[in-house]
């Protein structure tokens, strides 16, 4: 995805397939929980985003670099590898890398 608008207050990324507008968190909710560093997993959301990478390993580096992380264990379904990772806040997202016959 592309960064194709940037505000304090929320930022656009865009695909040829979709757009994703990510807003800040209200003043009033950021209250509420303590984001730290490193950052604790937040699961507890009602979205959980699930993107395909070409790998796993690749991705885990990536991440570490930019702040969040990939971890825990990586399991195995139909035509694909998974596992959770993080972003620089804790929230939980599923990465996915193809595996098996194309």
């Amino acid at each position: 995805m592309k960064q194709i608008h940037t505000k304090p207050e929320l930022i656009v990324l865009q695909s040829p397939d979709m757009q994703l507008v990510i807003h800040a968190i209200p003043a009033h909710l950021a209250e509420t929980f303590e984001i730290t560093s490193p950052p604790q997993p937040r699961e507890e959301t009602a979205i959980k985003l699930f993107f395909t990478v070409p790998s796993i390993e690749g991705a885990r580096e990536v991440a570490a670099g930019l702040g969040g992380g990939v971890h825990g264990e990586v399991w195995q379904g139909q035509g694909f590898a998974a596992c959770n990772a993080m972003d620089p806040e804790g929230n939980v997202f599923q990465i996915r890398e193809s595996v098996g016959a194309a």
